[in-house]
């Protein structure tokens, strides 16, 4: 084992011993995240530690790294005249606002670097790498820091506020003072709609997707190339793809049937129907299942209808395309 001498290990323990207000509470975001999505399915708790690390955090950690002293303006003196330069670091409402700005232009770099270099890793695993990276940010910004003299050194002004908010919520003119509850109670309940927008998923967005596909050469699938004509021996190389979209695991049940039916009166009547194939499976929310149920055509002639039927759930006794929950057919004529 490698040990870092004593001088470097020493500098080393005190950066991690004297982090500043904002590292700590980075590094608690980075651990709240990861625990509320390993170990909790809460969407409030997941809301309330991710959006921060998603929407802010990567840009704070880059702007910590760039710009590690405090916004100042200097002063020198020409021959008894004060000359003001210009200011050498960036203000902490420049800070705050880039931060949201370079975030949302990271996390589109950072996804496509993962999906080139980490493709045999899993969502997990991409996503600890990304806490991990913010955190040696924060902890490299903090070392940066504290190399500076004390009075350059960029801080959050914590104190100055708490005290702003206590002389605001504690104001003597009772009408004011109420007028400044009212509107922190404004803003707090602004900030908890919009992360409810954002996290919660919308429960009109449900739904499930099927897809009847054909394999290619190369072994990809494609919505065309469909089959015109089968025969009673052969087993029918079409594949049915379903996509849960409804927000928790479901149980599909596929039926794939043939139909003689009769157009002859403008409507169409189904005179009569072999059922070829059944089969059932769970999906997680999200994932997709690929079915290649075996068929075997009964029935002989033209313009038939291969009608694929999928359900949530189990398959009624009599299945048809009105109590199907999604269905998708294909004329063929078999031999």
């Amino acid at each position: 084992m490698v040990e870092l001498p004593n001088k470097e290990r020493n500098r080393l323990l005190r950066v991690l011993g004297h982090s500043s207000v904002d590292v700590s509470v980075g590094l608690l975001l980075l651990v709240g995240a990861s625990l509320s999505l390993l170990y909790f399915g809460s969407w409030s708790l997941r809301a309330l530690f991710g959006l921060p690390v998603l929407l802010f955090l990567p840009g704070y950690t880059l702007l910590l790294v760039l710009f590690p002293a405090d916004h100042s303006t200097s002063v020198s003196t020409v021959s008894d005249v004060n000359v003001r330069t210009a200011p050498t670091n960036i203000d902490l409402t420049e800070r705050l606002v880039l931060s949201f700005g370079m975030s949302l232009a990271l996390i589109p770099i950072l996804g496509l670097v993962f999906l080139q270099f980490g493709q045999s890793l899993g969502a997990v695993a991409l996503v600890g790498l990304f806490f991990v990276l913010i955190a040696i940010g924060l902890l490299f910004g903090e070392y940066r820091r504290q190399q500076l003299p004390e009075s350059e050194r960029y801080s959050l002004p914590v104190a100055r506020w708490l005290t702003g908010v206590s002389t605001a919520l504690t104001a003597e003119d009772t009408a004011q003072r109420g007028i400044n509850i009212a509107l922190a109670f404004a803003i707090i309940l602004a900030v908890s709609s919009l992360g409810y927008a954002l996290v919660v998923p919308n429960t009109a967005e449900q739904y499930s997707s099927m897809s009847l596909l054909t394999q290619q050469s190369n072994g990809e699938f494609v919505a065309s190339n469909y089959p015109s004509s089968l025969t009673t021996a052969q087993e029918d190389d079409l594949f049915v793809s379903v996509t849960n979209h409804e927000g928790a695991a479901t149980t599909y049940t596929l039926v794939v049937e043939l139909q003689r039916v009769d157009t002859s009166t403008g409507e169409l009547r189904i005179i009569e129907a072999q059922e070829l194939a059944r089969t059932s499976q769970s999906v997680a929310s999200g994932e997709t299942w690929t079915a290649n149920p075996t068929i075997q055509p009964g029935l002989t002639g033209t313009d038939l209808r291969l009608v694929y039927l999928l359900y949530k759930g189990d398959a009624p006794a009599s299945p048809d395309e009105e109590n199907a929950y999604r269905s998708t057919y294909i004329w063929v004529s078999v031999q």
